[in-house]
């Protein structure tokens, strides 16, 4: 069956769920796509390709020397890449939009295509046509435009439909799907044993977790960094947090290494990419491992800490009661500002490794300092105010506003749990800094 058979009597839908067994026709075919859009004036075409993950699961099996029509991982995605793109209007999209000359026309065809990630296993590769299927299943070798068939009987009719509605239309489904450019984040189990990449929209559940980084940051007053939230974020908005926060990315390869990421782009350069070293204006990361005051006394900082360049800051990985490094595991509430407008509390579960930073001195040693270090930050909308308050006053601030009955109006589940479980770490570590400083 040739490539536009599939396709030619549909006037209202064309969707198509996996794209590596029409290798290389639909890429090829962007001007078909755009003929059939300006002639059926309803159609709306959506594409659902295979996640990174779910081509490299495809490349184990077809990409051996026993293969009929071996394919590698590295061709799946380039093919992937030039239907999904790297943006919304990249892709299989960009160039049938690019056919049309007419800035009405390339709006109108926008509209009504739809490509998206499918960040779920794949068993079948499907197409729907108005009211005709094909199928093929995604088995030991890489299908092809030939192993499609159509789907008449009815009960088989019904089976697809319903396998289509559970990835694209049914809320379960749809909220593992992903835009290019979206978020993608590691997925643990209850065990906290990684099982996947899914977009950060399907992580409102306790069903699995996620894994972050909290980093508590502080001057050599020791007075910490709180910063609230933008008044852009999908969630938790406009409440006062800790002073950084962020989920480690699949590439990063410790959370050291996302710890120090997350202080530059959230402190400093929200849109720069994370580089070993800072900017020159910024300073440098000294790493000092785990803080246990049993193993390591405080007088031993003082000397080291005297040898600190003026640009240097100091970061420490927090550790527990026992001197293990310290991760918390807890079930999050957090305020979602929905599209609609609706105001939801959602539960989600974190691993967090905790971080303990000391800014270089005269970085944030007053207000005015902190302000101008953070001008881009908040500048640029990635907070929208920060402040610097002793251990102490936060504890009362956090107490005043519970009386009030308003503290979940004011500040994130995280910092109210954080005053609670983990004060003697925060005011064991204020004092060490007026000591060693």
């Amino acid at each position: 069956m040739d490539f536009e058979d599939f396709f030619k009597d549909a006037k209202k839908e064309i969707v198509i769920i996996g794209v590596n067994s029409l290798i290389p026709f639909l890429e090829a075919n962007y001007r078909f796509f755009f003929n059939k859009l300006m002639l059926e004036e309803e159609l709306c075409l959506k594409v659902y390709c295979e996640s990174d993950s779910e081509n490299f699961n495809q490349s184990l099996i077809t990409d051996s020397k026993s293969a009929k029509n071996r394919t590698s991982y590295t061709a799946l995605q380039a093919h992937k890449a030039r239907v999904m793109g790297t943006t919304d209007f990249s892709g299989l999209k960009s160039d049938i939009v690019s056919c049309a000359e007419d800035e009405r026309v390339k709006k109108d065809i926008i509209e009504r295509i739809t490509i998206n990630q499918v960040n779920l296993r794949l068993p079948l590769n499907v197409i729907k046509a108005d009211g005709k299927f094909w199928f093929n299943f995604v088995g030991g070798r890489a299908a092809t435009i030939d192993d499609y068939f159509e789907a008449k009987d009815e009960r088989m009719i019904r089976d697809l439909k319903d396998y289509m509605s559970h990835y694209i239309e049914d809320e379960d489904g749809r909220v593992f799907l992903s835009k290019p450019g979206d978020e993608l984040i590691q997925l643990y189990d209850r065990d906290s044993v990684p099982r996947g990449i899914y977009p950060r929209k399907a992580f409102y559940s306790t069903d699995f977790k996620r894994y972050s980084v909290w980093g508590f940051v502080f001057n050599r007053k020791g007075e910490l960094l709180l910063h609230q939230r933008s008044k852009n974020t999908k969630d938790n908005r406009l409440l006062w947090d800790k002073s950084i926060g962020g989920h480690v990315d699949i590439l990063d390869s410790s959370t050291y290494q996302t710890a120090q990421r997350e202080l530059i782009e959230e402190l400093f350069l929200p849109q720069a990419e994370f580089t070993p070293f800072l900017k020159e204006d910024i300073g440098e990361f000294r790493n000092y491992g785990d803080l246990d005051f049993d193993k390591r006394p405080e007088v031993e900082f003082k000397a080291a800490f005297s040898r600190l360049n003026s640009n240097e800051w100091v970061m420490f990985r927090a550790t527990d009661r026992n001197g293990n490094p310290l991760t918390v595991s807890r079930v999050s509430y957090r305020r979602v500002h929905e599209d609609d407008g609706r105001l939801m509390i959602k539960k989600t579960v974190f691993i967090s490794d905790v971080y303990l930073f000391i800014a270089p001195a005269e970085y944030m040693d007053t207000c005015e300092q902190m302000k101008d270090l953070v001008r881009l930050s908040e500048k640029t909308g990635s907070a929208e105010d920060h402040m610097l308050v002793s251990v102490e006053r936060l504890r009362d601030w956090i107490e005043e506003e519970e009386t009030s009955g308003v503290a979940n109006e004011v500040f994130t589940d995280d910092l109210m749990y954080i005053n609670l479980e983990l004060r003697s770490l925060m005011e064991r570590f204020s004092e060490f800094i007026k000591f060693v400083f």
